[in-house]
């Protein structure tokens, strides 16, 4: 069972919780645009996204894992995001959500700020809300609103869908986000306010919500101002021109667009709202909304099965490319493995030259070793030679050393008995010249004497 009681915001621990925004828009509404800007200020919205598609080239923003607990939620109380018989009571029929806590608790724990956008969260917005409360995070809401016949026009080129059923699509999805989401922080943001108007939109955003968006705006401006591209906004119908084919019931909600967030308007918006679920009773039966919600099953399990079958093409283009991709690199590498064929044949060639060559220096070298051999021997021997010259040589060289030492010490004999010869020498002449005077007065004598 839901718990339909509001969380009443406490402003004393705001910035104490995680603070979780919830996109409450009806499918082409801008919400992926939002969220998409959302993203680029740093607001994180988990690990898997729903990949862009041809219905959106930009990206849809949107958790994935989340999506598919929300389809299976809806599917198990018989409904869908296109539901016209849907009704709050629908909601009873579940019993837990165990499995939303534990995705959200993976997805988020450690952001201080996060969001969460997909269309069915104005049918599913009780469930969330309970869930959320379990987990003290403080919820703010943002309710995106485009003009329905806008909407309505994107849906009939999407889907082919109805431009009526979308118009009341449209009022259900708006109409139920707004009840379920009084009592929150929110702010209302026409499609039109976001492209034209961002930094003011971004303000509003900021003052609403009491988050502090703006100075991350203007540090991004250039990527959420490419991002925000004109393309982005197909169909452009003015608000406030209107034709008699929109419902009433739909133009009596616009009547209103100026006061979306006075809570002067709750009262009219609760006379709609009841006027709106009132013509859904009158107008349809059971056996009616039993085959609507039969019809709205088989439309959504076609949705699903060609989103499937176009992510399987995709995969495939993907496959084919990849295939080219590889048989060009194939052909690549045949030339290359041939190349090489041809360089190896080559390089065999080469190598039997060498083999051959390195045979003859192979034999070359037995010879060598062969010489060398032999010369080694004959070194050996002349070693032994000059070992035996040098012994004989050591022997010469004492000798030679005695027959110098004995020569020596002939020497030193011959010079004494020189020095001896000379003294002799010196005693003789001293002699000889004695006898000399001694002869030579005995003559003077004897002539005197014969005289």
């Amino acid at each position: 069972m839901i718990n339909s009681s509001k969380v009443k915001k406490d402003k004393s621990i705001v910035f104490d919780k995680q603070i979780c925004i919830l996109v409450l828009g009806m499918h082409r509404s801008g919400t992926s645009a939002l969220t998409g800007v959302l993203s680029l200020l740093d607001v994180y919205l988990g690990s898997e996204l729903m990949k862009e598609n041809f219905a959106n080239e930009k990206g849809y923003f949107e958790n994935n894992k989340l999506y598919r607990i929300n389809e299976k939620l809806l599917a198990e109380c018989n409904s869908s995001w296109d539901d016209t018989f849907y009704s709050k009571e629908k909601l009873n029929k579940l019993s837990s959500f165990d499995e939303l806590k534990e995705a959200i608790k993976a997805e988020f724990e450690f952001s201080k700020i996060f969001a969460i956008k997909d269309p069915r969260l104005a049918f599913l917005f009780p469930v969330y809300e309970q869930v959320l409360k379990e987990m003290d995070v403080d919820v703010k809401v943002i309710l995106p609103y485009r003009n329905p016949v806008e909407v309505a026009s994107s849906l009939n080129t999407r889907d082919a869908m109805s431009m009526e059923k979308g118009m009341l699509l449209w009022g259900y999805h708006f109409l139920q986000a707004e009840k379920f989401s009084r009592g929150y922080e929110r702010v209302f943001l026409g499609f039109d306010e976001l492209m034209n108007n961002t930094a003011e939109t971004i303000k509003k955003i900021d003052a609403k919500l009491h988050i502090d968006l703006y100075e991350k705006y203007e540090d991004n401006k250039e990527k959420i101002d490419d991002f925000l591209e004109p393309d982005l906004k197909h169909h452009n119908i003015s608000i406030d021109n209107l034709s008699d084919n929109v419902p009433a019931i739909v133009k009596k909600v616009l009547t209103l667009k100026d006061k979306f967030d006075k809570k002067v308007t709750y009262k009219e918006f609760d006379k709609i709202y009841d006027e709106f679920f009132s013509y859904q009773k009158l107008f349809y039966n059971r056996e009616i909304i039993s085959f609507l919600e039969e019809l709205h099953k088989t439309k959504e399990t076609l949705t699903q099965k060609e989103q499937a079958l176009h992510v399987k093409s995709e995969e495939l283009n993907k496959t084919k490319e990849t295939l080219t991709q590889k048989e060009q690199a194939l052909h690549v590498k045949s030339e290359e493995l041939n190349k090489t064929k041809e360089t190896l044949t080559q390089k065999e060639q080469a190598l039997h030259v060498k083999s051959e060559e390195l045979n003859k220096t192979k034999e070359t070298l037995t010879q060598k070793e062969q010489a060398l051999h032999v010369k080694s021997e004959e070194l050996n021997k002349t070693k032994e030679t000059l070992t035996q010259k040098e012994q004989a040589l050591h022997v010469k060289s004492e000798e030679l050393n005695k027959t110098k030492e004995t020569l020596t010490q002939k020497d030193k004999l011959i010079s004494k008995q020189q020095k001896e010869i000379e003294a002799l020498k010196d005693e003789l002449v001293l002699f000889y010249e004695d006898s000399t005077c001694i002869l030579a007065k005995t003559i003077r004598k004897v002539k005197g004497i014969l005289k």
